[in-house]
């Protein structure tokens, strides 16, 4: 039976095919075997490093409880000293708080209040205002209820009358309208009148800023009313009151949600010192370089 040649050459496909395919075969079978070390060495190479990772996160962890305790430390030794060093070094000061933005916390102004009277400040008044700024409506109804015309300086004689009725601490017709408006809450109004007055200031809120519309006017007239002025922010404050505090020539404490910056105020006010404290970019030091001797004040009562 004659050979047919196509035969010869679908064999010799069929060889070269069986050959090429057991070449791929083999050749993956020895890159999978390469492969499948390489992994292993992968494998064991995180788990190394996971192992490190883990002791390093527990010996961070083990650190951040010790410091820690220690942070708890110092606030404890703070809050315990805090009382001896201020003692007595306000004796015989009268002091009234204007609150002038809402966003910061009542919270602050309280703690404020109580350090204050531990180094034995009378706190008179304090005042928070609230609404702000004015309606169109409410500006009518106050300039009406006051009897005021409307015209472009209007507006800040009733600020100079806020702030000299607090520093007087006479009665006044202008805070019980700007009360009866909202656009202040009188929580405390002692007879007598204050020879400080504390703008707390700041803002939680980038775009709340009122200070060149009302906390430099109320430091003006109350400097104007014989008052010494300091102008007082929370450290946290996204807004800084502070370089126009600092413009307008107050004495400044820019962390007074802290106690650091409570001590600094405290030591301010019974040295005299008119500067810039804190911890920002604006202070001169973190707290005053003059310290008044108590003793000295207990002689000169």
């Amino acid at each position: 039976m004659p050979l047919d040649f196509r035969y010869y050459i679908a064999s010799l496909a069929a060889i070269f095919l069986a050959l090429g395919i057991g070449i791929v075969i083999g050749g993956a079978l020895i890159d999978d075997d390469a492969m499948g070390r390489r992994q292993e060495q992968l494998i064991v190479n995180l788990e190394r490093e996971f192992n490190q990772l883990r002791a390093e996160k527990k010996a961070l962890q083990a650190g951040l409880a010790d410091r820690e305790v220690e942070l708890e430390v110092l606030r404890q030794f703070n809050r315990e000293v805090l009382p001896l060093m201020v003692n007595g070094l306000l004796a015989n000061r009268t002091i009234g708080i204007v609150k002038t933005n809402h966003t910061v916390p009542n919270t602050l102004k309280e703690d404020l209040i109580s350090v204050l009277e531990l180094a034995g400040a009378q706190v008179r008044r304090h005042i928070d205002v609230t609404l702000w700024p004015p309606s169109s409506s409410t500006h009518q109804a106050l300039a009406a209820h006051l009897g005021l015309r409307e015209d472009d300086s209007w507006f800040n004689q009733v600020l100079s009358a806020f702030a000299a009725a607090v520093v007087s601490g006479q009665e006044s017709a202008v805070l019980a309208s700007l009360q009866a408006n909202n656009l202040i809450q009188v929580n405390q109004m002692a007879t007598g009148p204050v020879d400080t007055l504390i703008l707390l200031g700041g803002s939680y809120e980038e775009k709340l800023d009122r200070v060149e519309q009302l906390d430099l006017v109320l430091a003006k007239a109350a400097k104007d009313h014989g008052a010494t002025v300091v102008g007082v922010e929370p450290l946290a404050a996204l807004k800084s009151y502070i370089p126009r505090y600092k413009s307008a020539g107050l004495a400044t404490i820019d962390n007074i949600d802290t106690l650091p910056g409570q001590v600094a105020l405290i030591l301010a006010l019974a040295a005299g010192e008119n500067g810039h404290f804190g911890v920002k970019n604006t202070a001169g030091s973190l707290i005053p370089k003059k310290i008044s001797d108590p003793y000295s004040l207990e002689q000169g009562r």
